[in-house]
């Protein structure tokens, strides 16, 4: 029987690098994802990475940040360690090959974004950064022997045995289901985008990591803290909704709403540079009230700083030096997830999650800006390591069990129209401010969504799953704190009562 390898599912930053530290550290591995390694959110962030490397900053004084914006929710110790260990990271991906934008100097340029102290965002290509560092990963893992890469090819369930993950059940496209044996799963699927109806995130960010762990019993956590990017353009009919990145209003420009006044301001003393939660309920009241836009038209070389913004925005008929731009929030980013330990166990033997799909601790309930990036690189660096030290030593290998009821890949075919009415659902009564009376109606929705969904439709069924655990979870917590606001708790008027 062949040695089992492990299995990583998903190619964002944070499988990339997975897979390239096992490979480095002389393990064979097996990368799956459900499209191709272009396809994910890390490839689409216009955003750098933040970490401390420049005069006058920190480890500390990042983590410092990095606690202040999680509204007191984050773990200490994950905070250090992803602030301690980030620089050695990005040094590791100069040597890969990986170019990042440098000023007259020479030196790294280090951009200010909201709610940082100190100028620590590092970028690539301007507002390139995601793009250019998977295909530069992406290079490196398609040329390495000991990284088998699954393309096209969907993982619909968790294969266990006596307590444990020892497999997955793959699915590729046009392909016949089979089952493989895995000396160990790590989960690195992304977001949760999908289940919204306005979303930054790719078309594959629909939750599936959330799922599989879910039917394995997995413990997740803090599903609730969810951040809607402030600046999503807003244009009828287009979804994904392309991003103006934070960096944009680092840069200069302002929000403005339909008369033409600068309203962030009346939210916070720090305006459009406040935590993405605060500017994100700015917006949407402002968007709520005749309309949002972001003036960046005071912005000095804004094609050259923003090459792909602006390419975007022409491509949709507007110019950023003339137009005022239309935005509203988005689903952006998950804060809870998969539990995991520091070094990405979860609560199931054999599963290993890491990237977005994992609650780390790192966010707590609000995610510091561009802490995504540097999170994925320096917790699937502990993952790969760690993994690395455990698979030397032989394992017992047992061979995975038979799928019960192998997947169709069509049998979600007809179920469009419900996905749809439950994005519209999360937005409204989930969204960037919920209420118990909003939580319970989407909860009996979902519901007589799910008994609507024919049992076949394995992929709506999912979704929906997650849909209700984010709903339960933002039931429970009665408080507002962080991505997460209820209206019939407002911080400042009532004690809070999290559970």
């Amino acid at each position: 029987m062949p040695t089992p390898r492990p299995v990583i599912v998903g190619t964002g930053i944070a499988g990339l690098w997975t897979a390239w530290r096992l490979a480095s550290e002389g393990l064979a591995a097996v990368l799956v994802t459900k499209e191709t390694l272009a396809d994910s959110a890390s490839a689409w962030a216009q955003g750098g990475i933040a970490v401390a490397l420049g005069p006058g900053d920190s480890p500390g004084q990042h983590a410092a940040d990095t606690l202040a914006a999680s509204d007191g929710l984050a773990d200490p110790e994950a905070v250090r360690i992803l602030t301690n260990e980030g620089p050695d990271r990005i040094y590791e991906l100069l040597a890969l090959g990986a170019v990042f934008d440098r000023g007259p100097d020479g030196k790294l340029g280090l951009a200010l974004e909201a709610a940082h102290t100190r100028p620590r965002i590092i970028h690539s290509g301007g507002d390139q950064t995601g793009a250019a560092l998977i295909s530069c990963l992406a290079q490196v893992v398609r040329l390495h022997p000991e990284i088998e890469l699954l393309e096209h090819t969907e993982v619909a369930g968790l294969l266990t045995h006596d307590g444990q993950v020892v497999g997955v059940t793959l699915l590729p496209h046009g392909g016949v289901t089979s089952t493989l044996t895995a000396s160990a799963v790590i989960l690195a699927t992304g977001g949760v985008g999908q289940l919204y109806a306005v979303t930054t995130n790719p078309k594959v960010a629909t939750a599936d990591g959330w799922a599989l762990a879910h039917h394995v019993g997995a413990q997740l956590r803090d599903l609730e803290f969810l951040q809607f990017h402030p600046t999503a353009l807003k244009l009828p009919g287009v979804n994904p909704a392309p991003l103006i990145s934070e960096a944009v209003r680092g840069a200069g420009a302002v929000l403005l709403d339909g008369a033409g006044r600068r309203f962030a301001l009346d939210f916070d003393a720090r305006g459009e540079l406040a935590p993405r939660d605060v500017v994100a309920r700015a917006v949407a009241a402002a968007d709520a009230a005749g309309g949002a836009w972001l003036d960046a038209r005071a912005i000095e070389n804004l094609p050259s700083r923003f090459p792909g913004i602006t390419a975007m925005l022409g491509r949709l008929g507007l110019d950023p030096a003339r137009d005022l731009l239309p935005v509203a929030p988005a689903l952006h980013y998950a804060m809870g997830g998969i539990q995991t330990d520091l070094e990405g166990r979860t609560t199931k033997p054999g599963l290993w999650a890491v990237g977005e799909v994992a609650r780390t601790g790192v966010h707590g309930a609000n995610r510091l800006a561009s802490n995504s990036l540097l999170e994925g690189l320096v917790f699937a660096d502990r993952v790969g390591r760690s993994l690395a030290r455990r698979l030397r030593t032989p394992v017992p290998q047992v061979l995975a069990p038979a799928a019960a009821g192998m997947p169709d890949s069509g049998a979600d075919a007809g179920c469009e129209s419900i996905r749809q009415e439950m994005r519209t659902l999360m937005t409204a009564d989930v969204g960037v401010q919920r209420s118990e009376a909003s939580l319970l109606h989407a909860e009996r929705e979902l519901e007589r969504l799910t008994q609507a969904t024919p049992a076949e439709a394995w992929r709506t069924h999912n979704q929906l799953l997650v849909a209700g655990l984010i709903t339960q979870a933002a039931r429970g917590r009665r408080e507002s704190r962080g991505g997460h606001r209820r209206t019939d708790y407002p911080p400042d008027k009532l004690k809070r009562e999290a559970v």
